[in-house]
């Protein structure tokens, strides 16, 4: 056994609120039956509202306790009103706070457990809430079955990040773009986009086929990486500060290995054609550059090179 089971409900001031108002309806439908079979002796109504009675007890433990996420060394299980959908840890590759409920999936598909809400104002605002708090605590869950990288000599360790973690992503991006693509994206004509970046990272903490980790040592994040489970590396980057030290090596490896333990037999990224550092970078590493090219989706849209690495060797044909 790893850890002890973990469950997770409805928030108490929810649970309060449902129970309170059940009881009180359904106390008041009750003494309205009790009224009527008094006065007119039938039991006809007052059996149909001692029905209504108990109904609506049902939906305060349908709707109020029933609703719960378990964590157990089986794995992830979401239990909703009227559905259930059940996890296993090495299949889990999202965990995020959703519009209608915390969002658990995996390539498979998703599920919402209703009872751990966030608010659209919150998920617009990217308030921290009893949500993310409830996210955070499962990843580490999921990190006490699937530990990260951790090198003890050095300190440094590769985690998942937590999809709380848009405006972390986006303060590194930022700072090595401005330090190393300021040829390419005058600062002076083309301002960079933060609201955009930390949108495309909000969604792609979402994603359920995208993988984000996050290279750190004493919590001080140093970098990251964002690859697919179709085999695309989408991000890397190092702060400025921490460059030249095998980080993004690191990180690059560490994306080459997971995709080849998925299966893939071919991994493929983009890379601007004016970075020059960065294409350099990649060659050595063993990808190679195609003559695939397309624009850059920010302003003012300099052009991108596909570049590719063989992750596993191809089936020779018989002769």
């Amino acid at each position: 056994m790893v850890g002890p089971r973990r469950v997770w409900r409805a928030a108490p001031a929810t649970l309060t609120a449902v129970v309170a108002l059940a009881v009180l309806a359904a106390a008041a439908v009750a003494g309205l039956a009790y009224l009527i079979y008094r006065r007119e002796g039938s039991p006809w109504i007052p059996g149909a509202l001692g029905l209504l009675a108990l109904l609506a007890l049902l939906y305060a433990w349908r709707f109020g306790l029933h609703p719960r996420l378990v964590a157990d060394d089986d794995g992830v299980h979401v239990r909703n009103p009227f559905s259930s959908r059940s996890f296993d840890w090495h299949d889990i590759t999202l965990v995020a706070p959703g519009e209608n409920g915390l969002v658990v999936g995996s390539e498979d598909g998703v599920a919402e457990a209703w009872c751990v809400q966030k608010s659209n104002f919150s998920l617009r605002r990217g308030r921290f809430t009893r949500a993310d708090a409830v996210a955070h605590e499962l990843i580490d869950e999921l990190e006490l079955r699937h530990p990260p990288l951790e090198d003890a000599e050095t300190g440094l360790r590769i985690r998942r990040a937590r999809p709380d973690e848009s405006r972390l992503l986006t303060r590194i991006e930022r700072a090595a773009g401005e330090e190393h693509l300021e040829h390419l994206f005058p600062p002076e004509e083309h301002p960079y986009p933060v609201g955009e970046v930390t949108s495309r990272w909000r969604r792609l903490l979402h994603d359920p086929s995208a993988r984000v980790f996050v290279l750190e040592r004493e919590e001080d994040a140093l970098g990251y990486v964002a690859f697919s489970s179709s085999g695309e590396v989408l991000h890397l980057g190092i702060a400025p500060h921490r460059t030249r030290r095998g980080y993004g090596s690191a990180l690059l490896e560490f994306a080459v290995r997971e995709m080849y333990d998925g299966g893939e037999p071919e991994a493929t990224l983009w890379v601007l054609e004016g970075n020059a550092g960065a294409r350099a970078f990649f060659r050595s590493h063993g990808w190679a550059e195609t003559d695939e090219r397309r624009p850059c989706r920010y302003q003012p849209n300099p052009q991108e090179i596909r570049m590719t690495k063989q992750l596993r060797r191809r089936a020779r044909r018989a002769a």
